[in-house]
Formats: structure tokens, sequence, C-alpha cells
């Protein structure tokens, strides 16, 4: 199915964070450093984290966008690297329609146009029109580290237009 244009009832990072100051306290929830960029559909969304370490090398990515993503959120740890993209139109759509939540990415997005018509949230650095290596070189399910954060797999993640938090347990909004 392609990518169209729907709405998502509105989650408030700023009033997780004026309600949970002891959890943000005890750095059970965090917010990541502002360094993304909002893409897709979906300004706000939320999910269980998936976490994916890899390095302008995409087929990874791949591999677990084409599975049902039921909810969560792939968070993937590129390195900051802005010389190719890990996610294009296709992953997107394929996202979407395996119902992943959203996609942040520590690196490039390209196929932005088609990205912003998919029913997801993404967040990148940027966009890049070249195309990632497909050596399948990286690692699922580790702890990664971006955007000043250390994030885990299963950990909880909020995204809206004011930023994006990690919890460590879901939050009750």
């Amino acid at each position: 199915m392609p990518c169209r244009k729907t709405y998502m009832a509105a989650f408030a990072t700023a009033e997780a964070c004026d309600s949970n100051t002891a959890l943000l306290a005890s750095g059970e929830l965090r917010a990541l450093e502002p360094i993304f960029k909002i893409y897709g559909q979906r300004r706000s969304f939320s999910g269980p984290i998936v976490t994916l370490k890899v390095f302008e090398d995409n087929v990874l990515v791949r591999q677990l966008l084409e599975t049902r993503g039921e909810g969560r959120v792939l968070v993937i740890d590129g390195g900051g690297s802005k010389r190719c993209a890990l996610v294009g139109g296709n992953l997107a759509q394929s996202a979407q329609n395996m119902g992943w939540s959203g996609i942040i990415v520590n690196g490039c997005i390209r196929d932005v146009d088609e990205i912003n018509a998919c029913d997801i949230g993404v967040r990148a650095l940027g966009s890049n029109p070249l195309k990632s290596n497909k050596k399948a070189i990286g690692e699922k399910h580790i702890p990664i580290s971006i955007a000043g954060s250390l994030i885990r797999d299963g950990e909880w993640l909020y995204a809206d237009s004011d930023g994006i938090l990690i919890s460590k347990m879901e939050l009750s909004i």
C-alpha cells in the first residue's frame, strides 16, 4: 500500500517532562539532544525500542524493518555519518506496512518526499541521496549511545515536535 497522509493523536513530551521530574532526576527518563530533523507523517510517536548499530550499511536495517513492527521504534546508531543514507522511501513504506511506529537514525535518510508521505515517524540528522553499502555488518539489540544518551533495547521512546524522550519503562500519559 502506498504511503498516505493521516493524523495521530498528539503526545506531549514537554508535559511528560513536567509530570515526571523524579524520573528525570534519577535518569530513568532522558531527553535526547536536539540534533534530529523531523520527517514522516507522524509528528508524535512512541513505542518500545529496538536498537541497531551499523555504519554506512543498511542491510540489517532492511532485515529489521521487514519484520512485524508491532508499534515498536527502530533506533539506529549509524555513527553520525552523513556520507550516505541508511533509510529511504522503500524502507519507510515497508516500516509503515509492517506496523513500526517510528525510526530514529543517527545518520541520514533519502527519498525525503516519499518518507514525508508515509504514516510513520522518522527522525534523522539530515538527508543524502547516496545509498549505503550492502555488507550486512552491524549489531542488533545492543546498548547504543546517541544524542548524549545510552539507549537500551526494550526501553521506551516518546517523540513529538518538541523532542525525543527515552524511558526505562512505559510512561502512563
